[in-house]
């Protein structure tokens, strides 16, 4: 009966969420491909027009990695303090601090799925996509949902106890943005410095994405589909060990 209230609980602050994003906007639901076709043009502008980076497929290429970053980036930022914003509900209400996310995780992944698959199907027409790696979108999307939100819940936790962590967070995103091969291919990093790239868990999970709709091959987004499982792995037990160790003593410092 609990699972099954906190599922009601769960669709309603969804639906709420996404009654309210827009409430009162101009241009309303608009804006869920407004924001990413800005970004998307500005991006496209200045490194394929003004500094001509020489990538095949670069609009297909650099959507791949946008519009993840804009998915875990915003789902990241938006749901770091929302123990702390929502004390009064949670100490209402009947909700559990996770349903919280989850609500907000899904209201972001709707934001996301609009503009990705709108805009591919756009650059559909004029790009070879293989069909094979399509069918893995599905499992990349899923993936990165599972990674963002148990890493979500991780910096919720934290931010009750340490206020300070959503401003390291707004500062890490903002570097983590440049560090992060999505408007530059891989390749154009020095060798030695590679490795770097590769413990990126935002790589992790954007490189399937490049790997599926950019450059197909077996080999690479097998390799991809480790790398952010491992991730996925690692944020999933750690959100575990957070929430058990510290669920109880939330509600006292939120």
């Amino acid at each position: 009966m609990y699972i099954k209230n906190q599922l009601t609980v769960i669709k309603t602050l969804t639906v709420a969420e996404l009654k309210s994003r827009y409430r009162n906007t101009f241009a309303g639901l608009l804006w869920v491909m407004i924001n990413p076709l800005i970004l998307f043009s500005v991006h496209a502008l200045i490194f394929k027009h003004v500094l001509k980076i020489n990538v095949e497929k670069y609009y297909v290429f650099l959507l791949s990695g946008l519009l993840p970053w804009i998915f875990m980036s915003t789902l990241l930022l938006q749901s770091i303090s929302i123990f702390v914003t929502k004390r009064e509900s949670l100490l209402s209400f009947q909700i559990h601090p996770i349903s919280l996310i989850i609500s907000k995780s899904i209201d972001s992944f709707i934001n996301f799925i609009i503009p990705f698959t709108l805009l591919f199907v756009i650059l559909f027409s004029d790009n070879h996509f293989n069909i094979v790696g399509l069918l893995y979108v599905p499992l990349l999307m899923i993936i990165m949902f599972i990674g963002t939100i148990t890493t979500a819940i991780i910096l919720a936790v934290l931010q009750v106890f340490f206020r300070d962590i959503e401003y390291i967070l707004s500062f890490v995103m903002n570097v983590m943005f440049f560090l992060t091969p999505i408007f530059y291919p891989r390749h154009l990093i020095p060798e030695k410095y590679q490795i770097f790239v590769d413990f990126n868990p935002f790589y992790a999970y954007i490189r399937g994405f490049k790997a599926a709709l950019w450059e197909f091959s077996y080999q690479e987004i097998n390799t991809a589909i480790l790398n952010s499982l491992i991730f996925v792995s690692i944020t999933s037990v750690l959100s575990l060990v957070f929430w058990k160790r510290f669920r109880n003593e939330i509600y006292l410092n939120i």
